[in-house]
């Protein structure tokens, strides 16, 4: 499988020269919508006071083969999307190859492994730029660590929730951009002193 770097592009809003996908090249997936927005209020501590209306709802376009996931990027980059599993491009939309999008389902379907929560922390990735943490580098190191949270929310237990998170720390180092890692004891650093809402 050919899951290797998240969307190298800015959080910026196309041109309005772009065309959009036709809505026939995805499906919006409501349940893993709910997931990242669950999740990432999950992620927050509770002496941070962040209520759940307060995170911002994601709308999640799962396309439906390849070339539609990649000729909606590159009508709105210019760009190869050969290399892109993921994208946000502004508003509430969150873009997901059909791949990443059934690895996150089969996450949830208690399939562990590195490329399912890699798939997992790579909506979480995209859906903390919704949310408005712009830095690649600290979105996927929050992403990471929500793995754990999100998971012991689905009640697969502490053991199990650790191990996940740990995996998708493995995807991270296996698979993505030397821009958007950081090593994971520097991560979990971060957050044991930081919650998320404090990067927006």
């Amino acid at each position: 499988m050919r899951l290797v770097l998240f969307a190298v592009v800015a959080f910026s809003v196309a041109a309005s020269s772009a065309r959009a996908a036709p809505t026939d090249a995805y499906t919006y997936d409501r349940q893993l919508g709910t997931i990242a927005r669950e999740t990432l209020w999950q992620a927050v501590s509770e002496d941070a006071r962040v209520t759940r209306r307060e995170v911002l709802r994601v709308y999640v376009r799962c396309y439906r083969d390849k070339g539609s996931f990649e000729q909606a990027f590159e009508r709105r980059y210019g760009r190869s999307a050969r290399r892109v599993v993921a994208y946000y491009a502004g508003g509430g939309d969150v873009h997901l190859r059909r791949g990443t999008c059934a690895n996150v389902r089969e996450f949830f379907r208690g399939r562990h492994t590195v490329l399912t929560a890699g798939a997992y922390a790579i909506l979480l990735h995209e859906s903390l730029h919704r949310q408005g943490v712009t830095n690649e580098r600290i979105a996927t190191c929050l992403a990471n660590t929500s793995v754990r949270w999100g998971a012991e929310w689905f009640r697969f237990g502490d053991a199990k929730a650790l191990r996940a998170r740990n995996l998708a720390f493995t995807y991270t180092r296996l698979y993505s951009h030397p821009s958007y890692r950081m090593g994971k004891p520097n991560c979990l650093a971060l957050t044991r002193r930081n919650n998320w809402p404090e990067f927006r």
